[in-house]
């Protein structure tokens, strides 16, 4: 065992020193993407700011690099939505990247494949929802009569505020993301073989 943990500390050692030594040109590299996502990000957050005014301006040779790091932070923006106002904001993340691929015909029908996914997981959410409460229901209502006899007055629990509600209702959601998971992340994917080598 002493040599396992030496062996896995060389070769942490062995990293530490080469992240030390970086070249110049993957520093640079880095920077080149660095520079992608700062981009993104300014178009995710700033209304009036035109990606594709900044791309264009980028070195040809450096432009490979950059607009990778800018699909890298759009797609990353990519998520389940949490509700109807995350929608507008995953529209935003795939209007940036329709522009970034405006070359590609197929860019379009596979932003529709994205969006018809995340809106059939929502909707499937909600439903779950409501199937999740009413099963509760009968649970939190044994929960008030037991409390009920033991304090002898009603008592009434908030029913999605209480703990193991939260618990089950996060674990069925994760559920449910897991489902869908594969799916969305195969689709993302595709943006990256868009790019170039």
């Amino acid at each position: 065992m002493g040599e396992e943990i030496k062996s896995t500390l060389e070769i942490a050692l062995e990293k530490a020193a080469k992240i030390g030594k970086a070249s110049k040109e993957e520093l640079r590299r880095e920077e080149l993407v660095k520079e992608g996502r700062r981009l993104a990000a300014k178009f995710l957050s700033e209304k009036e700011f035109n990606l594709l005014k900044e791309l264009a301006s980028v070195n040809p040779e450096d432009k490979p690099l950059v607009v990778r790091g800018a699909v890298d932070t759009l797609v990353r923006n990519i998520v389940f939505p949490r509700d109807e106002h995350a929608f507008s904001e995953i529209e935003k993340v795939l209007k940036g990247l329709e522009q970034i691929f405006a070359d590609f015909p197929q860019v379009k029908q596979l932003t529709a494949e994205i969006k018809k996914l995340l809106l059939l997981y929502h909707q499937q959410q909600k439903q779950l929802y409501e199937q999740f409460k009413q099963q509760f229901k009968v649970q939190m209502a044994e929960m008030e009569e037991a409390l009920k006899q033991q304090y002898g007055e009603d008592v009434k629990v908030d029913m999605e505020m209480h703990p193991q509600f939260q618990q089950e209702w996060q674990k069925l959601k994760g559920q449910l993301e897991e489902q869908y998971r594969q799916q969305l992340d195969y689709l993302k994917g595709l943006f990256f073989k868009m790019l170039p080598a």
